[in-house]
């Protein structure tokens, strides 16, 4: 199985130059508005992935749970 992060780039790398994205809802940062992998209306996450493969830290994109 390939890694995440790897997964990520290689879509990147096959777009281009050009082509542009934008889903119109923010994610957990601004930058998820224009990331093709954004899924503002999935229940328990905010991206195709656990975690950000773009980010320089390790950043979850679960959602909390806000039920009380």
């Amino acid at each position: 199985m390939k890694n995440e992060s790897f997964i990520a780039f290689e879509a990147m790398m096959k777009e281009s130059p050009y082509s542009k994205f934008d889903s119109g809802y923010d994610g957990i940062i601004p930058e998820c508005r224009t990331c093709r992998f954004n899924r503002p209306f999935w229940k328990d996450q905010s991206c195709v992935f656990e975690k950000c493969p773009y980010s320089v830290c390790e950043l979850s994109t679960l959602r909390k749970n806000e039920e009380a």
